[in-house]
């Protein structure tokens, strides 16, 4: 709602663009420009810093631009406007939609005539940050007007709309913005299910879902399509086993196999009990199962006859082989030999007799090579014996360097030997531990250190503070000489200190305007035989600078009280209610700065503890194994502060530990394959065999193993 306030010429004019400021009476009377209107204020960000606002002035008479003003850093502007012109001025910053306000500095003739003088307009403008979706034309068109009014004889305001009708536009823009993207992931969902790509449709009604996280629909649609996936790839993996299975009974019908064919066959029609070839596979098993059974028994027949003939030999050939496997040589050349007289022509017999030799001439070269080896071995376990020894001696002393040499020696003795290797280990280990323990002593000192130094400068700086609170709160109280003993103070705590020379400096020239007030006074009183008229004029502005001054002072007061206290937003508060009554006074402006800064400090220091806590909680979760949560702490302490190296570090650090985890897992399933792979081999099971050799060969395709045994079932 807009509301005028009158009191003569000093308005209080509100427009819906922000706060309102009045004008000072007394500031007024000292800056009277006939023919001018004086305009102030702020410019306000919903976000952001103030850098880079203008405000361009332009004349709608001449339709010409007569001004560019920067804003301050602090948001502040003032300039001056000719009567009897119409402007338009318009606020802009990058990044952020303009206003436009319509300014009107025409004024009656009769009016001017008898007062020309108008106290100073003041107000705040909001801008709002651009969302660039949104169709801009409400932003060009003007918020309201400032006008001279005949009926309070100042300049009034009208307001066209406020920055709430703003915002709420922006929202209702923003939400419109928003149903048609639900709306898009909605058709792009639909066409892709219709496609058949059920993964990705569910990707995109997700993403929909996370625009109206309570809408049933997208949920159950998400359910439904997960549960079709899942139908399909079962039936994929049926159809994918059912067709492996025919390749294997072929491959069994191919090499004769019959048995493990009609297996095969059964197990397929289980999967597809309707598929026809199957059946006419096992019809085909079954006849060749038949006919091979036939052509066995004819082989056996004749078989036995050989056998019998055979049977002599392999009894004379067997005794010989028995012989030779026990070494009784003697006995195994008489066997063989009967072996030839039966069938001369036998190479097994001729080829062990050969043997028998060998292994006689071997025998004997092998009893002294045996000798010599067994002494040279004693003689090396003896050396090795004694350098181990040596070594625990030096490691329980703790002579890490020497006993690091007689274990070397040692494993140079015998490579493979447990125990050196496990004493360099240890060795390692204690080497490391010494060093981080010292390294954690060496630390622990520097911060004990630290801690105290800090604290010492703590109780200092607090007594600092103290001092200058204090002697600011007699120095407005004017107080001067309990105000000088107060900034002593601070100086003999810290000589450097600049502020408190500074504001002795300010008293010496306090106390002479007080010497040169009390002259003045003095002459005061001597004239006091002028007329009346000008006696009660000079009584009338005594009183009303006494006013002034005991509302300045009443709280400057207060100020310096919250200051002490650490309450800056407080204290900042009536250090500039203060400057209102004082405008020209230095002391409450700067005490504002002073209170800025703290609280921009304090909020560094929040800044600063959130991502230590966050850093805090990711090295944890990194530790424990918690990638994902280490990822999302490292990432919010990389919002706080997105310059620091280590968030940066940690997140490849967690990238290589789950490429480690996967590599790991992935080893882990392949040993598992070739596993059950082996046992299925072990235990002549050669489709289930194939099948998981392929599964760790899809894993590892570069792995021999898998290749080797799938060439042997081949062979087979």
């Amino acid at each position: 709602m807009d509301t005028t306030y009158i009191s003569l010429r000093n308005v209080l004019i509100t427009l819906s663009l922000g706060v309102v400021f009045l004008s000072s009476p007394s500031a007024y009377a000292q800056k009277k420009k006939p023919q001018i209107l004086e305009v102030g204020g702020k410019v306000r960000l919903d976000e952001g810093r103030f850098d880079g606002a203008t405000i361009e002035v332009l004349n709608t008479d001449n339709n010409k631009i007569e001004k560019k003003i920067n804003v301050t850093t602090a948001g502040k502007f003032d300039f001056e406007l000719p009567y009897q012109y119409n402007y338009q001025l318009f606020f802009r910053k990058s990044g952020f939609y303009p206003k436009m306000l319509i300014v009107t500095t025409v004024i009656p003739e009769k009016v001017l005539e008898r007062d020309p003088y108008f106290p100073p307009i003041q107000f705040v403008v909001t801008l709002f940050k651009v969302v660039p979706e949104i169709d801009p034309a409400f932003s060009k068109k003007p918020v309201g007007k400032i006008f001279y009014s005949a009926k309070v004889d100042n300049f009034d305001s009208e307001s066209y709309f406020n920055d709430m009708q703003i915002r709420q536009e922006i929202d209702d823009e923003k939400t419109k913005l928003a149903d048609k993207s639900y709306q898009k992931k909605l058709d792009l969902a639909k066409t892709l299910e219709e496609a058949e790509k059920l993964a990705e449709a569910i990707a995109v009604y997700q993403q929909a879902a996370d625009l109206k996280p309570n809408d049933n629909f997208v949920k159950d649609k998400i359910k439904l399509l997960g549960e079709q996936i899942k139908l399909k790839e079962e039936q994929a993996k049926q159809n994918e086993e059912f067709k492996q299975l025919m390749a294997e009974g072929e491959e069994k019908v191919a090499s004769k196999a019959f048995q493990e064919a009609l297996n095969i066959y059964n197990k397929a029609l289980k999967l597809q009990p309707d598929a026809q070839h199957p059946k006419e596979m096992l019809n085909k098993i079954k006849a060749a199962i038949a006919a091979q059974r036939q052509a066995a028994e004819e082989a056996a027949k004749q078989k036995a006859l050989a056998e019998a003939r055979q049977k002599q030999f392999e009894q004379v050939v067997s005794k010989g082989d028995s012989l030779f496997a026990v070494k009784s040589y003697p006995d195994a050349t008489t066997a063989f030999n009967q072996a030839l007289q039966l069938q001369p022509v036998a190479k097994h017999p001729q080829e062990m007799l050969n043997k028998i030799k060998a292994a006689i001439a071997a025998q004997r070269q092998a009893a002294e090579e045996a000798a010599k080896q067994k002494a040279l071995a004693e003689a090396r376990q003896k050396q090795f014996e004694q350098v181990v020894s040596k070594g625990d001696s030096l490691f329980a002393v703790k002579s890490y360097p020497d006993a690091t040499t007689a274990f070397n020696q040692a494993l140079q003795l015998q490579p493979v030997a447990k125990h050196p290797q496990e004493m360099l280990n240890k060795i390692k280990a204690a080497i490391a531990a010494q060093r981080q323990a010292a390294e954690e002593a060496a630390k622990q000192k520097a911060l004990a250190e630290a801690r105290q130094k800090q604290a010492e400068a703590k109780v200092e700086q607090r007594r600092f503070s103290s001092a200058i609170a204090k002697g600011d709160s007699l120095f407005g109280l004017k107080q001067y000489n309990s105000s000088i003993a107060a900034f002593n103070e601070a100086l003999q705590l810290q000589p450097g200190a600049t502020y408190p020379a500074t504001m002795l400096e300010k008293i010496k020239h306090a106390l002479a305007e007080k010497e040169q007030a009390a002259k003045e006074k003095q002459l005061a009183e001597q004239a006091q035989n002028r007329s009346t008229y000008q006696e009660q004029k000079d009584t009338a502005s005594f009183h009303y600078i006494g006013v002034v001054e005991d509302l300045y002072l009443n709280n400057i007061k207060k100020a310096d009280a919250a200051y002490a206290e650490s309450m800056w937003t407080v204290a900042r508060f009536f250090y500039y209610e203060a400057q209102k009554y004082k405008p020209s006074e230095k002391y409450p402006q700067k005490q504002v700065d002073l209170c800025d800064k703290a609280i921009e400090s304090e909020l560094l220091a929040k800044r600063e503890k959130q991502y230590q806590d966050f850093i805090s909680k990711a090295d944890a979760s990194l530790k424990t194994a918690e990638f994902t949560l280490a990822k999302f702490y490292y990432h919010q302490a990389l919002k706080i502060k997105g310059g620091e190296d280590y968030p940066k570090r940690q997140l490849v650090e967690v990238k290589k530990a789950v490429q480690q985890k996967h590599a790991s897992e992935e080893e882990t399933q392949f040993r598992s394959f070739v596993k059950k792979a082996d046992e299925a081999f072990g235990q002549k099971d050669i489709s289930v065999a194939r099948f998981y050799y392929k599964k760790a060969l899809a894993l590892k395709p570069d792995e021999s193993y898998p290749k080797t045994q799938l060439n042997r079932l081949d062979s087979l």
